[in-house]
């Protein structure tokens, strides 16, 4: 039965809320505090130069890209909106492939996985880039762009039996083995279709992408894998195959790797006899405008309030440095041994592509009854899912000659309290309809990107003095145009 007058605390109930009270106390000095004084401690972010995306300032006193004023686009296509800078594209492609051409680098594949729209695969293929793809439909998406079989390289953990059917018969460049087994199935279909496979073996090592991602380099299976495949008389095994998985920036990261794979190689033929004549050392080379947020920096950057630093782009190995050396070494390496050195082949993804595209989205709320004022954008994690985990480079659009004094939380259009994009960026006083640009969006955004009560917004490609529109914005009608009434399932 309830009764009357004050609660009596036992005594494990009194020291529970003398200690939650401490706690809040505690938590009120250091958010007061000690808080303010760490921050201060911190550096300020000094945003990158706009030239290094081909913006300026429009006569309007807006942001433009050549001709091209970007708040126009976003109300012209609408927004959020995916834009392509097509010039951009066309010379990192072809900045990527010079030192190939001039015979003294790798031949670059893109990762499909990174960028999937084909109006930015065409114009890599048109530059003369391969094709990386990891499932049955990237692949199948590689032949519908018109791609020549052996300018495609299949990896990935999961391939269907069907696709590698197709890629044996159809004769891509590589099918990589990911395992024993699945070097096994490999075998077993070529068998089947008696027709030779230009087979790689996918290797990890510590520290790189392991676990689903290839034959661990120390196991014995590699041996066996190596065995199987000579027995084969349909099976060319030519290629090894190694991705680090986490983003390489410095030349000496990229040195490193290459290193372990040609210490790999040497420990192989020295046990097997067998050497490879294609070297696949993957990707995972940094966009240089773009990096990752370290774990401290992301907890202060939340907790406190402290500016998230733009990396060095001058610190970035670019892919055709990347390419150059890790042939050089390649070249070395195996001629020290008295062997022909293989062919080297890069899978570059956000370095060949990060840079050129942006994401423009518009503010549709100003909260300013809390600190720091929230800014609700049409964009958050459902399109933009790096960007909590990465620095990217944001600039006012409307108001670029504005000073970004304002701290605001920068949020999406999801009912979810883990959309937020940046707990803490400075930008010019908003109002709603402003245009932000996201930049460096042309690396995992739209893959990544999701229908989460929100249909995805077109792509546009600004080749000179035009935008062409390249993919159109999901409709209400698209999200559930696969979807079968219940009667016509019945019938």
């Amino acid at each position: 039965m309830p009764t009357d007058g004050p609660v009596q605390l036992g005594n494990h109930e009194r020291a529970i809320y003398v200690l939650g009270t401490a706690r809040d106390a505690a938590k009120q000095i250091v958010k007061q505090y000690v808080g303010p004084a760490v921050a201060r401690r911190r550096p300020t972010r000094t945003d990158l130069p706009l030239d290094l995306w081909g913006l300026r300032i429009g006569r309007n006193q807006r942001l433009w890209h050549g001709s091209i004023d970007l708040h126009e686009l976003a109300e012209r296509f609408g927004s959020p909106l995916h834009v392509v800078d097509g010039a951009r594209l066309d010379a990192e492609a072809n900045d990527a492939l010079a030192p190939f051409r001039e015979g003294a680098g790798a031949d670059i594949f893109y990762s499909y996985k990174t960028n999937p729209v084909p109006a930015v695969l065409r114009r890599l293929h048109a530059a003369g880039i391969g094709a990386e793809v990891i499932s049955a439909y990237e692949l199948w998406l590689a032949f519908e762009l018109g791609v020549p079989a052996d300018r495609i390289i299949y990896n990935g953990p999961a391939k269907s039996p069907e696709s590698i059917e197709l890629a044996i018969r159809r004769g891509v460049h590589l099918v990589n083995a990911n395992s024993l087994s699945e070097l096994r199935t490999i075998v077993e279909i070529a068998e089947r279709c008696a027709t030779t496979v230009r087979l790689g073996l996918r290797v990890s090592f510590p520290g790189m992408w392991g676990g689903q991602f290839g034959i661990d380099a120390e196991s014995t299976q590699v041996d066996e894998a190596i065995r199987v495949a000579q027995q084969s008389d349909v099976v060319d095994l030519v290629g090894v195959h190694v991705h680090r998985g986490g983003t390489m920036r410095g030349e000496g990261e990229w040195q490193w790797h290459v290193s372990t794979v040609l210490d790999f190689c040497a420990g192989v033929t020295e046990r097997t006899g067998w050497s490879p004549t294609v070297l696949d050392v993957g990707g995972s080379l940094a966009c240089p405008t773009s990096a990752g947020i370290g774990d401290r920096d992301y907890r202060l950057h939340r907790a406190l309030g402290t500016d998230l630093i733009p990396p060095d782009p001058a610190t970035a190995i670019s892919i055709a440095q990347a390419s150059r050396s890790a042939t050089a070494m390649a070249t070395e390496h195996f001629g020290d041994r008295g062997c022909v050195a293989p062919a080297v082949v890069q899978e570059p993804g956000r370095a060949l592509t990060g840079g050129s595209q942006m994401l423009l989205t518009r503010v549709l709320d100003v909260k300013d009854d809390v600190e720091p004022h929230h800014l609700v954008l049409d964009g958050g994690r459902n399109i933009a899912d790096p960007l909590p985990h990465e620095y990217h480079q944001l600039f006012s659009v409307s108001k670029p000659c504005e000073p970004a004094t304002r701290p605001y939380r920068l949020v999406g259009p999801i009912c979810t309290p883990a959309d937020v994009l940046y707990y803490h960026w400075a930008l010019p006083n908003a109002a709603v309809g402003d245009v932000v640009a996201v930049m460096d969006a042309g690396a995992y955004f739209v893959p990544f990107s999701t229908s989460f009560s929100f249909p995805r917004p077109p792509i546009v490609v600004i080749d000179g003095d035009d935008a062409v529109l390249a993919r159109i914005a999901e409709s209400f009608d698209d999200l559930t145009a696969l979807d079968r009434a219940a009667e016509e399932r019945a019938r």
